[in-house]
């Protein structure tokens, strides 16, 4: 993902409680970038069960510690709740919090997330 794509995101999406949330976030980016379309998760769904039932909807394969690439969908604890991005590199995710989109390194989650890529 080029640096222009991802200022363009930064400036425009919003997180908006109840109604846009990270995994839309991840959904819109998808589309966008990789002309595929992933299936919406509810809203309402019990944070407890967000990674379970989030990954069951899609083909995809676990990926490796150190193995991340461009595309691949990182999902981790913030605090009490689960929450998605999107690696834009080997070692960086962008994502949608509730300041708005940034962009992270993984180091910042100290082992606490796992990483999917979508199997087209």
């Amino acid at each position: 993902m080029d640096e222009k794509t991802i200022i363009n995101y930064m400036k425009t999406k919003r997180y908006e409680d109840g109604k846009y949330i990270c995994w839309d976030f991840v959904m819109e980016l998808y589309k966008d970038l990789y002309n595929i379309e992933l299936p919406e998760y509810p809203v309402t769904e019990v944070q407890a069960e967000f990674k379970n039932k989030l990954i069951s909807n899609f083909n995809h394969i676990v990926v490796k510690n150190g193995e991340e690439q461009e595309g691949d969908i990182v999902v981790f604890s913030l605090f009490a709740n689960q929450h998605a991005g999107i690696m834009i590199d080997k070692s960086n995710y962008i994502h949608l919090a509730r300041e708005g989109v940034q962009v992270r390194s993984l180091v910042t989650l100290v082992n606490n997330y796992k990483v999917y890529r979508v199997i087209k």
